[in-house]
Parts: C-alpha cells; structure tokens; sequence
C-alpha cells in the first residue's frame, strides 16, 4: 500500500510540474509587448531596456538591453525560457543561455504577416493558445483592410532612426510593407540588412520626396538636419515626425502607427 501510494504521489509531482506556467524573459521590447498581446504577459518575470508597453511591462525587472545582457541578475530570476530576437539577439548571447540551462525560443518578425504567427507561435509555447490566437486574427483581419497601394504609384520615402550617425532601415526590415500601404517605398530597400548607417549625400543622391524621423518624448527637433538642407531636396519634398514605438516595433500596434502614418502622408499630399 505505501509503495502504491508513493507512485501515485510520484505521478501527482510530475503533472504539477508539467502544469506549472514557465518563467519566461524577453530580449526584446518587441517580444514583451508580443507575449503581453498573446495574453502571456504574466509569464514574464524580466525584460530588456525600452520595454515600455504594455505599462505591465515597464514594470518588469530589467536584464540588460538587446544586445548586452546582465546574466547574473537573469540567474537570479530563475528563467525556464528565453524569447529571442531572430535577426536582432546575438547568438553568442543566446548561447550563454543555453549553456545556463535557459531554452531559448527564436521569434522572427521580419514582415508583417510573421506578427500573428509570433502571436500564435508565443501563445502556444506560453500556455496561451486561445488568447494568442484570437489576437491573431484580430491583426490579420485590421492587415487585411489595409492593402498595399500599387507599386508603379508609391512616393520615394526616407526613413531616419537616429540623425548622428545617421541611421537608417533596410530591405530586410518590416518598415518596407508598412510603407507600401501608405503609398511609399523605401530608397535604401536594396540594402541587404534591417538596419545600416548611409551618409547624407547618399541620402540626397536618392531623393526621397518623403522623409521620416522618429520623434522621442523630449528630444530635439530630428528633423532639424533636413530643415537646413531644403534647397537640396526636391521641391515636393515633406518631412514628417512619426511614433517610432507604433510605426516599426513589430507587434499588433504596428497597425495604429500605419494608419497615422498614412494619414500625415494623405494630408500632405493634398
């Protein structure tokens, strides 16, 4: 009988702990925001710099940033998963975690349709299926609505992540298919990267007719370069301040910076 009972308690240890919910960290501010919109938020027990959305996560432990991580004080968290950032989380990072006892789970959000299978993907893994399913649809339908305008008709457009050095988006980055739906196209799309430094001649040697900068709450001016320099941009030149958090983090809210990004490019069109 005590032997019949200890292989019952045996049994009962090991489904309490396939049923215990994974500690889980984000490398990324994108892959916090994906598992709070995925309905894991409370997964989380700690995540990177710049993770300010949902105000859940802004709460969080911080472990580092993208690319540098404090692994002492990940230790400490005691972490079963790591999500990762496929293009971004340098593999010797990832590495280290692994080495650590971490599983490292790869989440890639190079375009637009890869967002509601990170959803998907995350919800799964995370014990959150349902939620992160219905999410899924919900951005599929909203991308659905939104098509992209005809290529032969979209604006030559430039876009500015930092002005010193000057930083810019390439082809591989989800930046290119949210522009074509707002009737633009990126002039350094044939760079083979998400992101590169450009010199400003090369920037003018492509004149776009559109040029955009990512505004943070209290920095100066970003488009201040290009004030000073309008004689040396096409005459219909415009230049446009935009959220850089909603326009190119790859996540559900990508679809609130879209719509007002093409509604300062239909304003200024007219």
């Amino acid at each position: 009988m005590g032997g019949l009972l200890l292989v019952l308690g045996t049994v009962l240890s090991m489904q309490a702990a396939v049923a215990e919910p994974p500690r889980v960290i984000a490398l990324a501010p994108h892959l916090a925001e994906l598992a709070f919109a995925a309905g894991a938020g409370d997964r989380l027990v700690g995540t990177v710099a710049w993770s300010d959305y949902p105000a859940a996560a802004a709460e969080l432990p911080r472990i580092g940033d993208a690319f540098r991580l404090d692994l002492e004080r990940i230790v400490g968290l005691d972490p079963d998963l790591a999500l990762a950032w496929d293009g971004g989380t340098p593999a010797a990072a990832a590495e280290r975690l692994t080495s650590l006892g971490i599983e490292v789970v790869w989440v890639q959000t190079r375009s637009l349709d890869q967002i509601s299978t990170a959803l998907v993907q995350l919800g799964e893994r995370l014990g959150r299926q349902e939620d992160a399913r219905a999410a899924a649809e919900r951005f599929n339908q909203a991308l659905a609505a939104r098509p992209p305008q005809a290529p032969g008709s979209l604006i030559p457009a430039f876009y500015q992540v930092s002005e010193r050095p000057l930083y810019t988006l390439g082809g591989r980055h989800i930046i290119n298919e949210v522009l074509a739906r707002c009737g633009a196209r990126n002039v350094f799309a044939d760079l083979d990267s998400e992101a590169a430094a450009v010199d400003f001649e090369a920037v003018l040697a492509r004149r776009p007719v559109l040029i955009l900068a990512g505004q943070e709450a209290g920095s100066a001016d970003p488009l201040r370069r290009w004030r000073r320099s309008r004689t040396s941009l096409p005459d219909q030149a415009r230049l446009l301040e935009v959220d850089p958090d909603t326009l190119i983090r790859p996540t559900p809210r990508i679809i609130e910076g879209m719509d007002a990004l093409c509604a300062k490019v239909r304003s200024t069109s007219q």
